[in-house]
C-alpha cells in the first residue's frame, strides 16, 4: 500500500513539474526566448511525454529555426494519442515548417532531437534510424568480435538548421489589443439638422458596417474604411409636405487605442474621418419607384469610443461611441435635363449640417492576411 502511494505521489509530482516547466516555456515563449523555452519544453516532455509539450517544443524549435527538430516534435504529437483538435494543429503547424523550410531551400525531413534521443530499439521507424545494419554473419556466433559481425550504428542526420521564419505563423503572445484586421457592425442614433431648418427631422438612426487595419501594432494606430446609412424623420416645414432624407455614407478614417497599464482589455479610441455622402429625400425617385442617392456632399466623422476585447486572444471587442457626423452643403445634384427630379434648393440640400450619436457594436479580430484566426497557438 505504501508503495502504491508513493508511486502515485511520485507520478503526480512528476506531472506537476512537467505542467511548470511547460508554463515557463510558454511565458519564455512570450518573451521571443525561444531557445531557454524549447529548454523549458525538453523538461516538460522528458517527465510526462504528454501530446501538448511535444507540440509546444515544436513550435519554439520552429521559432528557433531547427526545423528538422521541429518536425520530430510535432510527428510525436500523432505518436501520444493527441485529441483530433491538438492532432489538427500539430499537422497545421508541420506543414508550416515544411513550407517555411522549401522556401530556405532546406530538405523537409525531420531530424535532431525533437524531445527525446533517438531510440532505435524503442522507435526503428524513428527516420535517424534508417541506416543500413549489418547482419551478423554465422560466424559472429563462435567469434563475436569478428570485424564482420560488427553492426554499423546509424548516425543522426545533421541537424536542419535555417534562419529565423520569414513568415511568423504561429500566434505566440500574450493577449493584447493587437490584431491585423478586423470586421465589425454598429447601430446608432442621435440628432441633428441636416440641410434648410425644418426640412427634415432632427432625429437620427442608422448602421454601420466597417473594417479595421492596424498599420503599427506598437503604436496601436490604424485605419478603418466603412459605410454607414442614417435615416431621418419628417421634418416641420409649415409650407409643402415635410420631407424624410437618407443618407448614405462610404468613408476612411484613421484611429489609435489607448489602452492604459493594467487595463489591456479596456481601451479608449479616438476617430477622425472623412466621408462621402449620397443623400436621398423622401420622394426622389427614378420614376419606377426606386430610391436613389443623386444628391452628393463631402462630410467628416469625429468619434471616441469605449472597447471592451474579450476571448483567448482578446479577439471578440463590444464598443460604445460618442461621435458626430459632419456634411457640407450638396455639390452635385439631378441633372437640368431631369425634371422629375427636385433641384438642391427644392430639397434644402443647398446647406449642410450635423448630427451627433451614440453608438453600440460589435467586432471581430483577425491576426492573418487572409482572415482566419491564427494558424496555430501554444497549448
Amino acid at each position: 500500500m505504501t508503495l502504491a502511494l508513493s508511486s502515485t505521489s511520485l507520478a503526480q509530482s512528476q506531472a506537476e513539474l512537467a505542467a511548470q516547466f511547460n508554463e515557463e516555456g510558454k511565458v519564455l515563449m512570450y518573451s521571443d526566448k525561444y531557445a531557454e523555452a524549447s529548454a523549458k519544453f525538453r523538461e516538460a516532455v522528458a517527465r510526462v511525454p504528454e501530446p501538448k509539450y511535444f507540440y509546444n517544443l515544436c513550435a519554439s524549435l520552429y521559432k528557433e529555426g531547427k526545423f528538422g527538430s521541429a518536425l520530430t516534435a510535432c510527428n510525436a504529437v500523432s505518436n501520444n494519442n493527441p485529441t483530433p483538435d491538438l492532432k489538427a494543429k500539430a499537422d497545421k503547424l508541420a506543414q508550416g515548417v515544411k513550407d517555411e523550410m522549401e522556401r530556405q531551400g532546406i530538405k523537409p525531413e525531420p531530424t535532431g532531437g525533437g524531445g527525446t534521443d533517438m531510440n532505435c530499439t524503442a522507435d526503428p521507424s524513428d527516420p535517424r534510424c534508417q541506416g543500413e545494419v549489418t547482419p551478423p554473419p554465422d560466424v559472429c556466433a563462435t567469434n563475436p568480435q569478428d570485424p564482420a559481425c560488427q553492426a554499423t550504428t546509424p548516425q543522426p542526420q545533421p541537424e536542419a538548421v535555417g534562419k529565423p521564419p520569414t513568415q511568423d505563423i504561429l500566434a505566440a503572445s500574450t493577449p493584447d489589443n493587437k490584431y491585423t484586421w478586423t470586421l465589425g457592425v454598429e447601430l446608432f442614433g442621435g440628432g441633428g439638422k441636416i440641410g434648410r431648418k425644418d426640412y427634415y427631422g432632427t432625429a437620427g438612426t442608422g448602421f454601420r458596417i466597417k473594417g479595421d487595419y492596424l498599420l503599427n501594432a506598437a503604436s496601436r494606430v490604424g485605419a478603418q474604411g466603412y459605410f454607414q446609412l442614417t435615416h431621418f424623420g419628417k421634418g416641420d416645414m409649415d409650407v409643402g409636405e415635410p420631407l424624410k432624407l437618407d443618407i448614405f455614407d462610404v468613408g476612411i478614417a484613421v484611429y489609435k487605442h489607448l489602452c492604459p497599464r493594467g487595463t489591456q482589455r479596456l481601451c479608449l479610441t479616438p476617430l477622425a474621418g472623412a466621408q462621402l455622402a449620397l443623400m436621398s429625400p423622401a420622394g426622389a425617385n427614378d420614376g419606377a419607384g426606386s430610391r436613389v442617392f443623386e444628391y452628393a456632399a463631402v462630410g467628416g466623422r469625429l468619434e471616441v469610443g469605449a472597447h471592451y476585447a474579450f476571448g483567448r486572444r482578446y479577439e471578440h471587442v463590444l464598443g460604445v461611441a460618442l461621435g458626430v457626423n459632419l456634411y457640407s452643403a450638396v455639390f452635385s445634384g439631378p441633372s437640368d435635363e431631369d425634371f422629375d427630379m427636385p433641384s438642391i434648393e427644392q430639397v434644402g440640400l443647398d446647406k449642410g449640417g450635423a448630427a451627433g450619436y451614440l453608438g453600440i457594436g460589435y467586432t471581430y479580430r483577425f491576426n492573418t492576411p487572409l482572415g482566419s484566426s491564427p494558424f496555430v497557438t501554444l497549448e
